[in-house]
């Protein structure tokens, strides 16, 4: 249904403008000058949670050297179980940054802001997170769902998805507030824009996964 950027929110009233990140890198470089400053101040997902699992899980598995970021990162970390939850503590300034967050959440969230928030994709590598769309096999109206589905994937339809604020998949279809798969692969490379792809993982994938993270995070 749309191709949702993963992107990072700041309080531009906390911090010195040379401390607004570009990335993930940039951050980690930010917050290792300052330990004591930054210590506690950053928001991210939480692992166990899907949408945490997907957008930490694609940032270490698609960004080159995204685990030794983590790594640098974590320790200044506190997780979260919500976009909101993650928004809202940027701006009462609880933390200075929020983390891998959708950018239909995080990017309103900043423009909407009167300029107490910035955002950013991350220069060394950005995941784009798609939002998937299916017919249950046990749909009491298949017909009328797949309907649907021909409205939401045809062009009014992904107009409508921009118009609520996400990222249209279609390439004809402009969203004014974000770019575009296609207008993020021009302004980043195309080599540093990674559409994730969603797959079943075995649980004890996932239980590995969420140790090795906790592990980092001390």
């Amino acid at each position: 249904m749309s191709t949702d950027p993963v992107a990072l929110i700041y309080n531009r009233k906390t911090l010195d403008p040379d401390q607004f990140p570009d990335g993930l890198r940039s951050l980690a470089a930010i917050v290792e000058a300052r330990p004591s400053r930054f210590r506690g101040k950053i928001g991210v997902y939480d692992p166990t949670n899907a949408y945490g699992y997907a957008s930490n899980q694609g940032y270490t598995s698609k960004v080159a050297g995204g685990w030794d970021t983590f790594r640098r990162l974590l320790p200044f970390a506190h997780a979260d179980h919500s976009s909101g939850t993650l928004v809202e503590k940027v701006v009462s300034g609880e933390y200075d940054f929020s983390i891998n967050l959708s950018g239909g959440v995080a990017i309103p969230a900043a423009e909407h802001s009167g300029g107490l928030l910035g955002w950013s994709y991350y220069a060394e590598g950005t995941v784009v997170m798609p939002r998937a769309l299916s017919v249950v096999k046990t749909a009491p109206h298949p017909n009328a769902a797949r309907l649907f589905l021909d409205f939401l994937l045809s062009a009014e339809g992904q107009a409508a998805v921009a118009e609520g604020g996400l990222v249209p998949y279609r390439p004809d279809v402009r969203q004014d507030a974000m770019d575009s798969l296609q207008d993020m692969r021009r302004r980043l490379g195309a080599d540093r824009v990674h559409l994730y792809r969603p797959v079943r993982v075995p649980e004890r994938v996932r239980e590995a996964y969420v140790a090795r993270w906790e592990k980092a995070a001390g």
